[in-house]
């Protein structure tokens, strides 16, 4: 085949002629690869490699690209997504990246989805069940790594902050293939003090920022459900501002870094002195305020009659009582008077009525010998004896003859 030049070419001519063929052929590329040589240049540039086991492409995100986007790190294996031109100057090609993604994060992402919902319809992620932190802890437990610098953040905040609270360390691995065991036999750990004098007030999980497969352990199911049932109220602060976990829908409270994690769970010590002596200063005044109000009560009542003269409160009550015992012997004596008046009255009415007075008027009775009155003389016998009674003694008799209705 004939070449299409004639002529011999300059090498900037033919540099050009590259970039327009791969230009053409390449404006729209995805390449997977191990992020190597990465560095953030002073124009705010971001430029590294791109490698796998048989080769090398340079790489370079410009910085309107770079500034939106989180940069990776050496040894991350990514997905860049943008374009092949070619660096005139030296004559290299080069991939001109517009977006990346770690390699395996679509599929992350889609388990993340789908956990999420799953757990959501359950109600773990519901705001009404979130817990509120106590005002005051004196016990904080925190749950990452014993090694890392999140632990030591997270020490610095609260000795400057808190020197009073106490840290409670429960260790665990954070990433990797122990970090799911481990953070769900830290919060075990913690379960095991609650009702004891060692019990937290509350609960950090924490970590650093790392890529989606780094804090992946936080979005496994297990350790969002651990988080969600812990007993006591969880603050989340795992990664970046921009990092997201399910433990973070789970938590009580979610914090944007540890360090800012350990500001919001714990106050200030100044600020809670200022809070005291304002506290002690609201007591003073009222407990001021109550003891006036007591003393003018006190010299109100000590004002009253009853308790400058107590003994004039009294005379007249004496007074009354002296009349009423008065009243009271006036009308027993009466009451009296009149039953002695109406007994005799009917005493002599009674003795009007006495047998003893019609047979003092010259009438007798007549009674068996069982002393039983005879008002007849049907059925007596001859020869029966009987007893008369007068006025002024008995007489005893028998019966010669008995004539049945002689007047």
């Amino acid at each position: 085949m004939e070449s299409r030049y004639k002529e011999a070419l300059t090498v900037s001519e033919l540099t050009r002629e590259i970039r327009t063929q791969l230009e053409d052929n390449f404006d729209s590329i995805r390449v997977e690869g191990e992020v190597s040589g990465s560095k953030r240049h002073s124009s705010g540039h971001f430029y590294f490699t791109l490698k796998d086991a048989g080769a090398v492409i340079s790489a370079v995100m410009w910085k309107s690209t770079a500034m939106r986007l989180q940069l990776p790190l050496d040894g991350d294996r990514v997905v860049a997504a943008g374009r092949i031109s070619l660096f005139e100057p030296r004559g290299a090609y080069q991939l001109m990246v517009t977006s990346f993604k770690p390699v395996g994060e679509g599929d992350l992402q889609k388990r993340f989805e789908d956990l999420r919902r799953k757990l959501e319809a359950e109600g773990l992620f519901d705001p009404e069940t979130k817990r509120e932190f106590p005002a005051y802890p004196r016990r904080i437990a925190v749950i990452t790594s014993s090694t890392g610098a999140v632990l030591q953040d997270i020490r610095n905040v609260l000795s400057r902050r808190s020197p009073h609270v106490e840290l409670l360390l429960v260790p665990s691995p954070v990433q990797g293939a122990e970090a799911v065991p481990g953070i769900l036999s830290a919060f075990a750990r913690l379960e095991a003090l609650e009702g004891s004098d060692f019990e937290p007030d509350a609960v950090i999980l924490a970590r650093g920022g790392g890529s989606i497969e780094d804090l992946w352990a936080f979005n496994e199911e297990p350790v969002v459900r651990a988080v969600s049932q812990c007993p006591w109220p969880v603050l989340s602060a795992i990664g970046h501002e921009t990092d997201f976990t399910l433990c973070d829908f789970a938590a009580d409270l979610r914090a944007p870094t540890p360090s800012a994690a350990a500001e919001m769970i714990a106050p200030h010590r100044e600020a809670l002195l200022e809070e005291l002596d304002a506290f002690a200063e609201r007591m003073r005044e009222a407990l001021l305020s109550t003891v006036s109000r007591r003393r003018e009560r006190l010299e109100l009542l000590a004002s009253r009659p009853c308790l400058r003269q107590p003994l004039q409160m009294l005379e007249r009550p004496a007074q009354r009582l002296d009349w009423l015992t008065e009243r009271l012997h006036a009308a027993s004596q009466r009451h009296a008077e009149r039953g002695q008046s109406r007994l005799a009255t009917l005493a002599g009415r009674l003795d009007a009525l006495s047998p003893l007075k019609v047979l003092a008027r010259g009438f007798a009775a007549v009674e068996s010998e069982s002393g039983q009155i005879l008002s007849s003389a049907k059925g007596l016998r001859e020869g029966q004896e009987i007893r008369v009674r007068f006025g002024d003694g008995r007489v005893r008799s028998r019966i010669l003859n008995v004539e049945e209705g002689a007047a």
